[in-house]
């Protein structure tokens, strides 16, 4: 991996990880892996099945919810959210990283009650850069799925 930052003591966002860094993910404790790509992107070394079969392999769980050309979801979003809280340690992977900074945002957005115009500048503090096309993905979807 080029790129991995721990968000939280329990979320870690990354790029495309290689099976050696799966290996060494679970090596550090991690016990699930969220990967919001879709088959067919630029440089992906396993297809999204390959992937999940090489975590749960390793004793770890795995979901994946592919993300791009299309709204994110409520039930898409739901799952994202529940994997990592009923996980202690995961790590959210894309291609680069920016869709997972984005989904781990609105999972941080959800559990804290931030709203669109908090989210950027909070998800910032965190280490959470998300910009252009990501951050209006992100207000959008917390515009339109405002809790209470």
């Amino acid at each position: 991996m080029l790129f991995e930052r721990a968000i939280t003591p329990g979320i870690t966002i990354g790029d495309q990880p290689t099976e050696a860094d799966l290996a060494r993910l679970k090596a550090e404790g991690f016990n699930g892996v969220v990967n919001l790509r879709n088959d067919g992107e630029p440089e992906q070394p396993l297809s999204t099945a390959a992937e999940g079969e090489k975590v749960r392999a390793l004793g770890m769980d795995y979901l994946h919810m592919g993300v791009g050309g299309s709204p994110l979801t409520e039930d898409g979003v739901r799952a994202v959210c529940d994997f990592i809280d009923a996980h202690p340690r995961v790590m959210v992977h894309c291609r680069k990283g920016g869709r997972a900074a984005a989904l781990v945002l609105l999972h941080q957005a959800r559990a804290n009650g931030w709203t669109a115009a908090e989210a950027a500048a909070k998800g910032r503090g965190l280490g959470l850069e998300v910009d252009g096309g990501l951050r209006a993905i992100v207000e959008n979807y917390l515009d339109d799925h405002r809790q209470g």
